[in-house]
């Protein structure tokens, strides 16, 4: 009886323990409860959650900084005289190709793990050794077609130093913030003023637009119809002289998208040479509403 009672007292000193946390970083506050089961004698703490960045609203910049999911589990075991014990810790995030997974593996002695691997998407990626103290970096190519908010399951294993580790987890993905890197501009430049004339508009629009019509005249104008380019856009062009005037009004209208810039380069012919060749040009949305500032009269400067 007695050599029972001491059996089993020495089977609980040599029991294992083992602290599970997966949690969102900088987002999971340390409020720890204990769950303890007389059956294994297994301590599991659980981080109190708050309510994590929301992957609806919450977009990252294809440069980073990425938003981080981490997690860890520490196993303990041996006895108040001879105290062993192993961690993995992970950090996981999404660029906007990738799916990538961090793992960290220390150990109290100091010693390498075996075999680490982390699966997802179907698809399982390991290093044979992990040094303690050394991270790995798993990387996954994003399926096409992913979004935001799609839900990644993800594993990771751990082999060696005692009992293996096996912990599952899963992360939301986080859209690319959509930007506009450029601001709405509008410029004119006169490229010849003699006889033969031409002068070059240029409009870029921050914003999408679905109508605009860019709109001015050509002093002195002779001959037939104005030769006008225009790339960018999907744009269409008129002109007309108004009553008996000499000049002429060039409309380019259509729609455009974002940041795309169009140029329209105008050639002509004139009575005249040199002073100001061209009237005023504007930019306006399908309300009337001017987009861009208007430009004056374009005079050659040599």
């Amino acid at each position: 009886m007695k050599t029972a009672r001491t059996l089993a007292l020495l089977m609980s000193l040599i029991a294992t323990f083992v602290i599970l946390s997966c949690q969102k970083a900088d987002l999971v506050k340390t409020e720890p409860s204990e769950e303890v089961t007389k059956k294994s004698n297994i301590v599991i703490v659980h981080g109190a959650p708050v309510e994590p960045a929301d992957c609806w609203s919450t977009c990252i910049s294809p440069e980073g900084p990425y938003i981080e999911y981490s997690g860890y589990k520490t196993e303990y075991w041996g006895n108040s005289s001879n105290p062993h014990w192993k961690t993995v810790n992970h950090v996981a995030y999404n660029t906007t190709s990738s799916f990538v997974v961090k793992v960290t593996f220390t150990h109290s002695g100091g010693n390498s793990s075996n075999t680490v691997s982390v699966t997802a998407f179907g698809s399982t990626q390991s290093v044979a050794t992990l040094a303690s103290g050394a991270t790995a970096t798993f990387t996954f190519a994003l399926p096409g077609g992913w979004s935001a908010c799609n839900n990644v399951p993800f594993s990771i294993y751990q082999e060696g130093q005692n009992s293996p580790m096996n912990l599952s987890c899963s992360y939301n993905l986080y859209g690319v913030c959509i930007t506009n890197r450029c601001e709405t501009s509008f410029s004119g430049e006169a490229i010849a003023c003699g006889i033969q004339r031409e002068a070059v508009y240029t409009f870029t629009s921050q914003d999408a637009q679905s109508y605009m019509k860019i709109q001015g005249g050509l002093t002195n104008f002779t001959g037939a119809d104005a030769e006008v380019i225009v790339t960018g856009g999907s744009m269409t062009t008129s002109q007309w002289t108004t009553g008996g005037s000499s000049n002429r009004v060039i409309k380019v209208e259509g729609s455009v998208d974002a940041c795309e810039t169009i140029t329209i380069r105008v050639k002509w012919n004139s009575t005249n040479s040199g002073g100001i060749i061209t009237g005023s040009w504007s930019v306006k949305d399908g309300n009337g509403a001017e987009i861009a500032h208007e430009i004056e009269g374009l005079a050659c400067t040599n």
